[in-house]
């Protein structure tokens, strides 16, 4: 994780709201200078007395985690809280707390021994709340020593695998899922397959590799070199369907990632393209990005034919946004059809798109005191619901969008789902012992609490 630029939202004297900036970083702290007054903040559950104190709990490379929060006129319509399960997980400070599937694994420095070795614990989300506030058991513990911080853990075929910065290429180390013993370790950072193939990248400025491996050994089972420009991968219903690899000088090659076969090849000579900055996979297209030319050229990946351009001023990145491309620039988004690249429409001071969901989009904005959102109009770019700032969670695709802000009143987070297809942000939750340090996965969530322990709280969806 993994936390964005967000700000901090709290009650000032006389009952209004103010926002001051928070500095950009990884953690919850920090604060800047009141930025605006927001007036005041009516019928959010839990602005009463002070519920009953509830138990205590936790704290592509993704890509991007944002930062989302406070909507006055959504969060005032909020529905009665829903039934959720909550937990208290002892830690010490200085743990990290990692959501997967149906496991939460907690990870702090071993006591008595060396340093950069760590006790990994592994419990199972609980399916409801204990009744005598015990804390749960760990289905298994270990130790094992890390080459540098772990930032992220994803679920291979029968292993858990646990990701860490440390060099240029960082470090793989992959645990049995059953007992939590260490199977391997190698450089490289991991992409599993929902088919059960295992990818693993390392790169740098003098290039690296993309291979496959066995999940159960870590044994390649094949190995292509990449460039300094690394490998991208195509992907089609949540598999990865090709492996690009776009060298700025050289020839582009698309490759089968079960076999490593090259599919397609050809020299397109991207970096003798006037402005070009980088490539982005999308909608089976490699896009070429000439930001300083204000240019987007497209290519199919089935055969690298050149398909068309388009002319987008200041153009930054190209993403993905539900049947559209969407490119930021210069503080306005432009939609783009795939298939010709025309322009749909202009969406103004919009900079990125996070969701695509029945025909609206989650779009982000830059804003006084962090990024602002908004749900659009997909057909039209038309902004439909206005949802304020609240700090976002880290999310992942066709998940629930879970953000917090601090609570209006007692202490705490409020706890929101960012509904796109409603247009509103409906507030699930108020967490009185939350302090941040907040991560999230489908519908659970878990921050640190004030006592320094983590606290799980899952809401039915």
């Amino acid at each position: 994780m993994v936390t964005d630029l967000g700000v901090v939202v709290c009650r000032r004297d006389g009952g209004a709201f103010g926002v001051w900036e928070r500095p950009e970083g990884r953690g919850p702290e920090g604060a800047g200078v009141t930025l605006i007054d927001l007036g005041e903040l009516r019928d959010e559950p839990g602005r009463e007395a002070s519920p009953p104190r509830p138990p205590r709990a936790v704290g592509r490379p993704l890509r991007v985690a944002l930062a989302l929060a406070f909507l006055v006129a959504t969060v005032a319509a909020a529905a009665p809280l829903p039934a959720r399960v909550a937990v208290v997980v002892p830690a010490r400070l200085g743990s990290e707390a990692f959501l997967h599937g149906d496991r939460l694994y907690v990870v702090e420095p071993a006591e008595g021994e060396p340093e950069g070795t760590v006790e990994v614990r592994a419990y199972a989300l609980p399916a409801r709340t204990p009744a005598d506030d015990a804390p749960p058991a760990p289905l298994w513990r270990t130790r094992i020593v890390a080459a540098g911080r772990f930032w992220q853990v994803q679920a291979g075929p029968g292993t858990a695998l646990f990701s860490s910065t440390g060099d240029q290429d960082g470090q793989t180390v992959a645990l049995d899922a059953g007992t939590g013993r260490e199977r391997w370790r190698q450089p490289g950072y991991p992409w599993p397959d929902p088919t059960g193939i295992l990818l693993m990248q390392t790169g740098g400025v003098e290039g690296g590799t993309v291979r496959s491996v066995d999940p159960a050994s870590g044994r390649a089972l094949w190995s292509v070199p990449t460039t300094g420009e690394g490998a991208t991968y195509a992907f089609r219903d949540g598999l990865v369907e090709w492996i690009v690899l776009a060298p700025a000088k050289g020839r582009v090659e698309v490759r089968d990632p079960r076999s490593g076969a090259l599919v397609h090849a050809a020299d397109l000579g991207l970096g003798e393209l006037p402005g070009y900055g980088h490539t982005v996979v999308a909608h089976d297209l490699l896009l070429a990005v000439r930001s300083s030319a204000g240019l987007v050229t497209a290519y199919e990946l089935d055969g690298l034919r050149r398909r068309w351009e388009a002319r987008v001023p200041m153009v930054e990145h190209v993403d993905e946004c539900g049947g559209l491309l969407c490119a930021p620039g210069g503080n306005r988004l432009v939609a783009l059809d795939p298939a010709t690249g025309a322009r749909r429409w202009d969406g103004g001071r919009w900079f990125g798109v996070l969701s695509a969901q029945d025909g609206r989009l989650l779009a982000v904005a830059p804003g006084g005191g962090g990024e602002r959102f908004g749900v659009l109009d997909a057909a039209t770019g038309r902004e439909v619901a206005d949802l304020g700032t609240w700090q976002m969670l880290p999310w992942y695709a066709d998940e629930r969008f879970l953000a917090v802000r601090p609570a209006a009143a007692g202490g705490g987070l409020v706890v929101a789902e960012m509904d796109v297809v409603a247009g509103e942000a409906r507030v699930l939750d108020v967490l009185r012992d939350a302090s941040g340090d907040c991560r999230s996965r489908a519908g659970t969530i878990v921050c640190r609490l004030r006592t320094g322990e983590l606290g799980v709280w899952r809401y039915p969806g």
